[in-house]
């Protein structure tokens, strides 16, 4: 089987750089052939299963995902999960420090999230105001099985170029292999995001097993 760097880029959701990266550094299984590489199937079904990550080579294979149903809010986080005190003084700083923290994330992959977020963080702050911002990245991480939300409360707020210049404290990760789940669950967040108690609780820094069961009753009161 052959594809291009740009299109095994395009099925993981990475950029072609960091696919001729991995190659130069000899972690992918395989052997460059022009402007195309060879691939063996098998060797590369190990290789993402070893990293826990999703890779079809069907010959039609179609980018988008199919129908799924939509996820809570509260497992996309419970599946991220919540990390405290993330320390830095900047936007890099604090994306970098929490994206090292993620398990979620496989360690090969971390590099090239750290890119997509600095990136979309230059062309548009994911600082919504009030002491909160939602990175995500411009395209889908296809390598993802499901949809994750990864929760960083920050050692101490920093300056994010919020829309109200507000320093942020607390960072919702969106992290999605398909844009209609990435869509539901920023509509299902900022829809919890617009009560003022729940950012007051979000400003305690709460456990991550209360921030769930918060998140479940917003859940089930609103049916979001």
């Amino acid at each position: 089987m052959e594809l291009s760097v740009l299109e095994l880029s395009k099925r993981l959701g990475v950029t072609p750089i960091t696919i001729e990266r991995w190659l130069r550094q000899g972690n992918l299984p395989v052997s460059s052939k022009g402007t195309h590489c060879r691939f063996n199937k098998k060797d590369l079904e190990n290789w993402a299963s070893k990293r826990n990550i999703s890779l079809d080579f069907s010959e039609n294979k179609n980018l988008s995902s199919p129908e799924k149903e939509h996820p809570l809010l509260s497992a996309a986080i419970q599946d991220g999960g919540v990390y405290y005190d993330i320390k830095g003084d900047n936007v890099h700083q604090v994306l970098k420090n929490s994206i090292d923290k993620f398990t979620v994330i496989p360690q090969d992959f971390k590099d090239d999230l750290f890119d997509r977020l600095a990136r979309r963080e230059a062309a548009l702050s994911t600082g919504i105001g009030k002491g909160i911002a939602i990175p995500h990245p411009r395209e889908q991480l296809h390598y993802l099985t499901s949809p994750v939300i990864c929760v960083s409360f920050l050692d101490h707020p920093v300056d994010y170029n919020a829309l109200d210049q507000k320093q942020v404290f607390v960072l919702f990760f969106i992290l999605c292999p398909d844009l209609k789940l990435h869509l539901h669950l920023l509509s299902a967040l900022s829809f919890c995001l617009k009560d003022f108690q729940f950012i007051q609780f979000l400003e305690q820094k709460p456990a991550a097993g209360l921030l769930i069961k918060k998140i479940e009753f917003l859940q089930q009161r609103n049916t979001i």
